[in-house]
C-alpha cells in the first residue's frame, strides 16, 4: 500500500521527539522519554535567589520567559558546580585538573538520551544543575521551552578558539546559549580488505544498491538516519517537502530490507571489527573504535551527504552557581585542557588547534579529522517541522515492520 506523505506546513515549534538520540560512548541502551512534565517556571518569571561565594547568580536578570547571565565575565577561584552530561565526557582526569586549575568542586550526573536532559529540566524548571549538555536540536527545543540561561558566548576569553564552522549554528545563531563540545558524524564503514575497491561504497545511493561482496549490512537503528540516508539516496535531503521524495525514499527502503544483517545502534563497533559485517552505516565514534581495532576498515563520507551533529555545552535556567559555570566553559573553550574529553570520546577538536593536540594515530583516521573534500559532504543536522516529521515516523517504522 502507498503511505500517504505530507507537505511542509508553517509549523516552526521545535520537535523534541523527532529523533533517536546518539550514544556517544553512552554506555546505556537509549530509551526515548514519553512523559513531558509541565514546569510552571516556564509560565511566570523565576525569581533567582543571590548566591554569594566567588559569583552566585548576582548578575542574573529575568525577563519576561527569558533568563540572563549577560554581565561581564568573572573568573571564579572557589565554590562549586553541577554538571549533567553524557557517559564519557567528564573523563576523571579532567574533573581533577579543572578543580586543581580553578578550585572549584565538581558534581557529575549522566543522562543516556536528550529526551531524558529534557524531562528532567521540565521537572524541576531547569534546576539542580548549572552546566547540561544538550546536542544541536535539543538546544533548540530547550531554548524554546525557556530552560536554557542566555548569555554572551564572546564575552569569554577564549570563545576566540571556536573553529568557524562551529561559529553561529542554526540552533544559536547569535552564540547567546552554548558551545561547541563535540562534533560527530554519520557515515559508511566497509573493510578494504574484503571489498574491491571497484565495490566499495562511496554514497548513500550505493549503500542502499549493495554489491553481493558485502554479504548482509549493518544499520543503525536510528529513525532519523535511516530516512536522512534514504532520502539523500534518491536525490533529495532531510526534511524534504515533496511528498513524492518520501514516497522513492520509501520504496528503496522496502527494496533494501532483505539485504539488512543487523538493525541495531549497539555493538556496532564490535560488529564490524570481527568482520560480523563487512559493510555498515556508523556514527564516528563507533568507527573510530572499529578501525583501530581493524587497520583494513575505512569510513566513507558519502558523496550525497554525511550527517554532522554536534553536542554543547550550555547554563541551565536554574544555575546558582553562574561565575562558575562561566569559568568551566572558559576552561573548556582551551584546547590544552579539552583535549583530554576528545581523547575519550574519540573525536576530533571544535578548538582551533586541537587536533594537533591529538595522538598522531587519532589525527591519521579521517573519522577524526577528515579532510576539507570529506567536509564539504559534511551536512549539520537540523529540525523539521512537526509534519515532516510524521513522514519520518511513517517511513521507520513501515521499514521496520
Amino acid at each position: 500500500m502507498m503511505n500517504v506523505y505530507m507537505n511542509d506546513v508553517n509549523d516552526d515549534r521545535p520537535q523534541a521527539l523527532r529523533k533517536a538520540s546518539r550514544t556517544t560512548l553512552r554506555i546505556s541502551k537509549i530509551v526515548r522519554s514519553c512523559m513531558k512534565i509541565l514546569a510552571a517556571a516556564l509560565c511566570s518569571g523565576l525569581v533567582f535567589g543571590l548566591a554569594g561565594c566567588s559569583g552566585g547568580v548576582s548578575d542574573v536578570s529575568v525577563s519576561g520567559g527569558t533568563a540572563e547571565a549577560t554581565g561581564p565575565y568573572h573568573e571564579a577561584t572557589g565554590g562549586e558546580l553541577h554538571i549533567y552530561t553524557w557517559a564519557g565526557y567528564m573523563p576523571d582526569s579532567v574533573i581533577k585538573a579543572f578543580e586543581k586549575d580553578t578550585g572549584i568542586t565538581l558534581s557529575v550526573d549522566t543522562f543516556d538520551s536528550n529526551e531524558a536532559l529534557e524531562a528532567k529540566l521540565q521537572s524541576t524548571g531547569g534546576e539542580g544543575y548549572d552546566i547540561v549538555m544538550p546536542s544541536d536540536y535539543m538546544v533548540e527545543q530547550l531554548k524554546y521551552e525557556g530552560l536554557l540561561m542566555k548569555f554572551d558566548v564572546n564575552s569569554l576569553p577564549n570563545a576566540k578558539n571556536i573553529k568557524q564552522e562551529f561559529r553561529n549554528p542554526y540552533y544559536d545563531s547569535k552564540m547567546q546559549y552554548s558551545i561547541p563540545y563535540i562534533v560527530s558524524y554519520t557515515g559508511i564503514v566497509y573493510d578494504a580488505k574484503s571489498i574491491p575497491e571497484s565495490d566499495a561504497p562511496t554514497s548513500w545511493k550505493d549503500f542502499f544498491h549493495p554489491k553481493a561482496s558485502w554479504g548482509k549490512t549493518q544499520l543503525l537503528n536510528d529513525q532519523i538516519e535511516i530516512v536522512n540516508a534514504a532520502l539523500r539516496a534518491v536525490g533529495s535531503d532531510q526534511c524534504a517537502t515533496k511528498p513524492q521524495d518520501y514516497q522513492d525514499a520509501s520504496d528503496l527502503l522496502q527494496s533494501y530490507k532483505s539485504k539488512v544483517g543487523v538493525l541495531s545502534s549497539e555493538g556496532v563497533a564490535d560488529r564490524l571489527a570481527s568482520g560480523e559485517q563487512k559493510v555498515g552505516m556508523a556514527w564516528s565514534y563507533d568507527a573510530y573504535q572499529a578501525m583501530t581495532s581493524n587497520p583494513d576498515l575505512r569510513f566513507v563520507f558519502p558523496s550525497d551527504g554525511a550527517n554532522k551533529f554536534v553536542d554543547n555545552v550550555a547554563i541551565s535556567r536554574g544555575a546558582k552557581n553562574i561565575d562558575q559555570a562561566k569559568t568551566f566553559i572558559n576552561w573548556m573553550l582551551d584546547p590544552q585542557n579539552k583535549t583530554a574529553v576528545e581523547r575519550n570520546a574519540g573525536a576530533g577538536s571544535v578548538l582551533n588547534g586541537g587536533d594537533d593536540l591529538l595522538p598522531e594515530d587519532m589525527r591519521d583516521k579521517n573519522v577524526i579529522v577528515p579532510s576539507a573534500d570529506e567536509l564539504k559532504h559534511a551536512i549539520l543536522e537540523k529540525r523539521c517541522s512537526n509534519k515532516l516529521n510524521d513522514n519520518y515516523t511513517m517511513m521507520f517504522e513501515d521499514f521496520r515492520s
